[in-house]
């Protein structure tokens, strides 16, 4: 039987993933596997979230003329990569659904306030980076409007997901983009596998615009074929 992947558990994955595989599950680089990590290693890991952060705050700072700051919610942190980095700039949240991801972020005692349920906010910048594209769109559309409904007036966004993928990743079986997004799979993968799906941008723009976050930036991403967005931007108004 043919396993349909817009109704996978994907939390039963990253729970597992953050109890055998927490910085791998991150960053798929053979220095991150537990069997391999060094110290060196680990600094490179978090170096690589500073790096990505003063990226975006940067590119939010020139797109919507205010730097990020205030209250802040890095939504999937896993294990604290890219919230420690935030700190920075602003007092910083990080939700996950992986307990083991979660103990590793609280281990460093950065200052970042963990949880496993997702807190009210507002927030005056909310954050997610290569999170969205492994959670099915029936279910990340809701939690992107929970996002959204979290964020301040004025708030910003910083909200990263998949949109289209090139066509050696596109299953042999599948016809036209609806069936790219819900691909067949030819059996159940196992738990702690880490699957791929692709959003719908317009949707996800209207959902946007409705929040009152109008004038959009994007930022082109490719992880191995897997085309994406960064979507920056800065909550002006509302849509009735």
């Amino acid at each position: 039987m043919q396993a349909d992947p817009s109704v996978r558990d994907t939390d039963a994955d990253w729970r597992e993933l953050g109890a055998s595989q927490p910085y791998w599950g991150v960053i798929t680089h053979p220095d991150y596997r537990t069997e391999n990590l060094t110290d060196q290693a680990l600094d490179a890991f978090y170096a690589s979230g500073v790096h990505y952060i003063d990226d975006i705050a940067g590119r939010l700072e020139r797109a919507t003329g205010h730097a990020p700051k205030g209250q802040a919610l890095d939504f999937g942190c896993g294990t604290g990569r890219l919230a420690e980095a935030m700190a920075r700039r602003a007092m910083v949240t990080g939700y996950d659904i992986s307990p083991g991801m979660l103990e590793k972020a609280r281990a460093r005692q950065s200052g970042v306030a963990y949880c496993d349920i997702l807190p009210d906010g507002p927030f005056d910048w909310i954050n997610s980076y290569i999170v969205l594209q492994h959670i099915p769109p029936t279910r990340g559309m809701g939690l992107i409007g929970d996002l959204l409904a979290r964020l301040a007036p004025g708030g910003q966004v910083s909200l990263h997901l998949t949109v289209w993928r090139e066509d050696h990743l596109v299953p042999a079986s599948a016809t036209g983009w609806r069936a790219v997004v819900r691909r067949v799979l030819p059996r159940t993968p196992p738990s702690g596998t880490i699957s791929m799906y692709d959003y719908d941008l317009s949707a996800v723009c209207r959902l946007l615009n409705r929040a009152g976050v109008t004038e959009l930036t994007l930022v082109e991403t490719d992880h191995g074929g897997h085309h994406g967005v960064i979507i920056l931007g800065r909550k002006t108004g509302g849509v009735a």
